[in-house]
């Protein structure tokens, strides 16, 4: 039986295995390389066409569980609505301390300690999160994108909602059979595996479509809108962080000020350099400012808390 100790270190393993904390990024990213390989299906072996099934699961279940992450650590009303779905998590003090230590994030927490191996998990986690039943939801769906951007009529995501449930049902199935069992006479039927695919992945993004609208709803839809947005929350974040910097400085000897600044270059250093590593994973790409902005400001508001707790510990806020 796995400890809370083997569930933080499984956490923060499968934290590092990503390229990042987005749940709409990092589907994008494994969605669009399995839809590249399955494009290319006639040419695979029967059994090699089994893989497509437990990838499509692990598509599933990464996505809605880094879904859920980032619906509990973005607040209320979603942190309240999760309090149900911890019932059956072991709370004990390795995980306070983690908790407290910023190894991981209570959405985290609660994510990682959610079954996703069938449809109805989905549905009941989400739905508590949402306020709302999320399969009745998606079934009115629509592509901002293709209807705002593209100039297309507005039509839900998903054609066929029941028929797309069952799929997604049988593809779950699927993955349990070829994962867990010899099943040496059962025969898996391409037509499932294929009807399966484009109906799983049609779910996850009406399923995206959703959460995003849920957590900000008309977000920029062009590259060009995500950029400027990305841009505009680096400077709010930038703002703050140099607003907090100069009350330090105020209240600091001489000595003490040039220490801070020394050591506040240094940071602003490491941000950008760290900021444009993550982002040359996409070097050429009109996403390169979305991304860059991105991490930079992931930073900054971290330097926001250390900088207001060291406020606090030394009696200079206020």
């Amino acid at each position: 039986m796995s400890t809370t100790r083997d569930i933080i270190n499984g956490i923060i393993q499968s934290r590092s295995r990503r390229k990042s904390d987005s749940a709409k990024l990092e589907l994008f990213m494994r969605l669009s390389t399995l839809e590249r390989a399955f494009e290319n299906r006639r040419e695979l072996d029967a059994e090699l066409l089994k893989y497509f099934p437990v990838a499509l699961v692990a598509c599933l279940e990464g996505y809605f569980r880094l879904a859920i992450k980032e619906m509990i650590d973005t607040g209320s009303p979603f942190l309240e609505r999760s309090a149900g779905l911890l019932r059956n998590a072991k709370l004990d003090f390795d995980v306070l301390k983690a908790l407290h230590g910023k190894q991981i994030t209570i959405g985290e927490f609660i994510a990682h300690n959610i079954p996703i191996s069938r449809l109805s998990h989905i549905n009941h986690a989400l739905s508590a999160l949402l306020g709302k039943d999320m399969l009745a939801e998606l079934r009115t769906v629509a592509d901002r994108w293709s209807y705002e951007v593209q100039g297309n009529p507005k039509t839900p995501i998903l054609s066929d909602p029941d028929g797309t449930y069952a799929a997604v049902s049988k593809t779950f199935e699927l993955r349990h059979i070829i994962c867990h069992e010899m099943a040496s006479s059962y025969e898996v039927e391409v037509s499932d595996i294929e009807r399966g695919f484009t109906a799983t992945a049609m779910f996850l993004k009406a399923g995206d479509e959703l959460i995003g609208e849920t957590l900000n709803p008309n977000a920029p839809l062009t590259q060009a809108d995500m950029n400027i947005e990305a841009g505009a929350q680096l400077d709010a974040a930038l703002q703050e962080v140099e607003a907090l910097s100069h009350n330090i400085k105020n209240r600091l000897n001489p000595e003490r000020i040039e220490q801070f600044a020394k050591a506040h270059a240094a940071w602003r250093t490491y941000m950008e350099t760290w900021a444009q590593f993550e982002a040359d994973s996409y070097k050429g790409g009109t996403i390169w400012p979305t991304i860059y902005c991105g991490s930079a400001a992931a930073i900054a508001e971290s330097r926001i808390d250390q900088l207001k707790e060291y406020l606090r510990s030394y009696g200079l806020a206020g």
